[in-house]
């Protein structure tokens, strides 16, 4: 079992409790990290901290004796857990900084890479984190903007099945839930090569479409120019 990468921060979820006046559902915390074993990516909890989450001494020196193998940002853990979970309003982003905000918009949800793949329906094979590698790539980034003015606009033309997972995304994470289950289910099933061309064009289409349908600000900063 490895980290990728092994580094820990807050997740949020909720939990019920029983304040003496009937059954509620708080806010809680815990600090995890992603660990990949042989089945993908799950989240390994560090330590549960509960409906009132502080970050003592007593728990940085714990921890750091414990997990010598895991980087804690102290700073940005406090900060985090200080502050009630918010949830980032994915319609106010383009479609490149959704992109290069994926790991954390899945850890708003709770999800780890491979929960987040399966909602999105990837039938065929996992191309997340192939995803992941490219945008997380300062030097593909520089080429794919210099090439087609953003990364969206670079992955509809000649990488369209990862655009189309960035589309997924974003209609799972805007919550358009019936939306999103329509596009999985019409997707062209199958394989070998007239599987393939057939997908290709599925996506290509409804890229078309959705990239017809949004001013061009939401692609990326240099389409507008």
């Amino acid at each position: 079992m490895t980290t990728s990468p092994s580094v820990a921060y807050v997740k949020w979820y909720e939990e019920e409790i029983d304040d003496g006046s009937g059954h509620r559902r708080v806010p809680a915390a815990s600090i995890v990290r992603d660990v990949t074993a042989f089945g993908g990516e799950h989240q390994e909890v560090l330590a549960y901290l509960g409906s009132r989450p502080a970050v003592t001494p007593a728990l940085i020196e714990e921890l750091t004796s414990l997990y010598p193998d895991v980087t804690f940002d102290w700073d940005a853990l406090r900060h985090d857990v200080e502050q009630e979970a918010s949830v980032t309003d994915v319609a106010g982003l383009t479609d490149d900084e959704m992109a290069r905000q994926l790991r954390g918009l899945a850890r708003e949800q709770g999800l780890s890479l491979t929960d987040l793949s399966l909602r999105l329906g990837n039938r065929h094979r996992d191309i997340l984190p192939e995803l992941l590698r490219l945008i997380e790539d300062p030097a593909a980034v520089a080429r794919f903007e210099r090439t087609s003015g953003s990364v969206f606009t670079y992955l509809a033309e000649r990488h369209p099945d990862y655009a189309f997972l960035l589309y997924k995304a974003r209609l799972f994470f805007s919550g358009q839930e019936a939306l999103l289950a329509g596009v999985i289910d019409a997707e062209p099933p199958g394989f070998g090569a007239a599987a393939w061309r057939a997908r290709r064009q599925f996506w290509r289409l409804h890229l078309d479409a959705y990239r017809d349908s949004r001013p061009s600000p939401l692609y990326g900063p240099d389409e507008s120019t």
